[in-house]
């Protein structure tokens, strides 16, 4: 029986971030999406402030390599991962909502 429960939530978890990944892809690279939104964004603000873009750009990829040097070093484990695919999965639930609800019947 305690088997039967594991490949049950097994299902449902793989379930829900198959759905969460979908539905983000769906949005990002849809016609006027979410990544064409934000691409254009950051162009408009490289092409607007590029003597304030290069500095900025150098300063976040040497501060995130510091971060990562640091917590290898010390073996700091996180919990990213985990909130990651929770993240995940109430996207997976967020996105089957709005397919059930707003979709007109067949």
């Amino acid at each position: 029986m305690k088997q039967v429960f594991e490949y049950i939530q097994s299902f449902v978890t793989i379930g829900l971030l198959l759905a969460g990944i979908g539905g983000v892809s769906f949005h990002m690279f849809k016609e006027n999406g979410w990544l064409g939104a934000f691409l254009g964004k950051v162009w408009d603000a490289q092409l607007d402030n590029p003597v304030i873009a290069i500095p900025v750009t150098i300063g976040v990829v040497f501060l995130g390599k510091m971060w990562y040097d640091h917590n290898r070093s010390k073996g700091h484990t996180s919990k990213l991962p985990d909130v990651l695919i929770y993240v995940v999965m109430a996207a997976g639930v967020y996105f089957l909502w709005e397919f059930f609800t707003y979709t007109a019947p067949i």
